[in-house]
């Protein structure tokens, strides 16, 4: 996970109960992500900032929880099943209400890095980051 420290992790999450969540979305998360949701479940990267492929730039707030009640993964099932968003799976938030996925739709192999504008509308809604959890995790940076 390189030079990214989290902070704030609620507790570390089993492979039980990410199987469960693999099944209830029908995915298979990437392995790096994997790793990362065991030890830094909800947790708050820092540095947070990164840079788009297309030179955008955007901030990773938190990574959404596998078991916090109030706010947890499983609640974007049908976010996850509808007609635009199906196969774009949210793992990340901003400070701002948007989403940071995986973007299913093409490959189940390895999903790209998407960026889920929620004021945007149709194919305008998503932006991609990169292509890879590791990827975008490497692109963290801070302004100071």
């Amino acid at each position: 996970m390189g030079l990214t420290k989290w902070i704030y992790a609620e507790e570390p999450v089993d492979d039980a109960t990410i199987v469960s969540v693999e099944q209830l979305f029908k995915v298979t998360f990437p392995q790096d992500y994997k790793d990362c949701i065991k030890k830094y479940n909800g947790s708050y990267p820092v540095p947070d900032i990164f840079d788009y492929d297309n030179g955008g730039q955007g901030v990773f707030n938190d990574l959404i929880s596998f078991t916090n009640s109030d706010m947890n993964i499983t609640m974007f099932k049908y976010f996850a099943e509808d007609s635009f968003t199906k196969g774009i799976i949210p793992f990340g938030r901003d400070p701002f209400g948007n989403l940071i996925c995986f973007d299913y739709r093409h490959t189940k192999e390895a999903p790209l890095i998407v960026f889920y504008d929620h004021e945007e509308e149709g194919e305008a809604a998503i932006t991609q980051i990169c292509e890879t959890f590791s990827e975008l995790l490497n692109r963290l940076y801070s302004i100071e």
